[in-house]
């Protein structure tokens, strides 16, 4: 189904001002806003702290992001757009673009729409929110013929709980539908031998993201992986469309921008979709929203709508809104990144190479009973089916 862009953007004007713009097919709007200073403040201290932000109250965190995000000029054309998108059979996508890094580190998924009913259009499939990289222009969507193959890198501690993932798609993975392989990464060559051992779609690394001395983005493995060694790693492997950040730990009440900024620096015109977390996750969490997220990518459901189902599926799961972790950002246009083969199409070969062969027993059928019934002698029509030799 063809996106309806509903976007969102804050920026800010030659006076130094916030201004906020909303851009739908039948309207747009442009209006100057005050951003309170508790958010403001949480959001430079995302930025400037290496430790992560803890939070009271995530739901009223979430109502002060939606009157921001989500006022009254906005819901009404998010109706309407809504409507708009019903009769002519799209589906609206809201696009985050927000220029001030402060403000960008900010959680804006979990943004919450107050009336009539608390809601967040993070957690639907009516208003799937994704955030837009600065790439120009996306490439053509990854090919999938044959099972999606995920690479999940760990540390060593976290293997046993994080390999459960594969018992979660038993299913999938028996019909071949996708392969799971989950390694213990040391350094950053226990990644490069496994993306040239076989083709990878997704790369989901287990890791934090922390700064290191030089004030450089390290993914932290036993050995850090700086952000530039990273997107050195991944430039010859142009099957890669998506990449996955998760760090993992006991949780607890807090929000954090690194991983989120490490995974958006790796996009370029082939690796089209980040998913990260801004917030550290139990293994048992981030295995039941992988596999969720996995399982609805292999049916073919596009990124968004993936990410959206699996986000419900951690509101489900925990009484704190953990579904406000993910993040996904996306290259513009480039919401369908893998085209996945149906098992059907797959097959097709097959079922092509059985109607011949059943059509050329039926026609060596024909042929034979003719013969028999002009009176040929068995032993004529056996030599007949006989190779001949000189």
């Amino acid at each position: 189904m063809q996106i309806m862009p509903f976007q969102l953007s804050i920026a800010r004007d030659e006076h130094g001002a916030y201004v906020f713009y909303a851009f739908s097919d039948e309207s747009n709007l442009v209006m100057r806003i005050d951003i309170p200073d508790r958010l403001r403040d949480i959001g430079i201290r995302l930025l400037e702290s290496p430790l992560p932000v803890f939070y009271d109250d995530p739901h009223e965190l979430g109502r002060e992001l939606g009157q921001v995000l989500y006022p009254p000029e906005v819901q009404e054309m998010l109706s309407h757009a809504a409507q708009n998108a019903l009769r002519t059979k799209r589906r609206v996508q809201i696009q985050l673009q927000i220029a001030i890094p402060e403000l960008a580190a900010l959680p804006w998924e979990w943004a919450s729409i107050p009336n009539p009913q608390p809601w967040a259009p993070a957690r639907t499939d009516d208003f799937p929110v994704v955030r837009h990289s600065a790439v120009a222009k996306p490439a053509h969507p990854i090919v999938v013929d044959g099972p999606l193959r995920v690479l999940i890198c760990v540390s060593d501690a976290d293997y046993d709980s994080l390999r459960v993932i594969s018992s979660l798609l038993a299913i999938e993975v028996v019909q071949q539908r996708i392969v799971i392989d989950v390694i213990v990464v040391t350094t950053i060559t226990d990644i490069e031998v496994a993306l040239q051992s076989a083709p990878v779609h997704i790369l989901h690394c287990v890791a934090p993201v922390e700064l290191d001395h030089d004030q450089v983005l390290t993914l932290r493995f036993e050995e850090a992986i700086d952000i530039d060694d990273f997107r050195d790693l991944l430039a010859p492997y142009p099957t890669i469309g998506m990449v996955v950040i998760t760090p993992v730990g006991p949780q607890s009440a807090q929000v954090m921008a690194y991983p989120q900024i490490y995974a958006a620096l790796l996009l370029n015109n082939t690796l089209m979709a980040a998913i990260a977390f801004g917030g550290v996750c139990r293994a048992e969490v981030l295995t039941r929203f992988a596999a969720t997220c996995y399982n609805a990518i292999i049916d073919g459901m596009p990124i968004d709508l993936a990410v959206s189902h699996a986000r419900r599926t951690l509101g489900n799961i925990d009484v704190d809104p953990l579904w406000g972790y993910p993040q996904l950002r996306l290259v513009p246009g480039g919401e369908a990144v893998f085209s996945i083969a149906s098992p059907q199409n797959r097959f097709e070969w097959l079922r092509a190479a059985g109607i011949i062969v059943v059509l050329i027993i039926a026609l060596v059928a024909v042929t034979v009973l003719g013969r028999y019934l002009r009176g040929d002698g068995l032993p004529s029509i056996i030599q007949m089916l006989l190779p001949h030799t000189p």
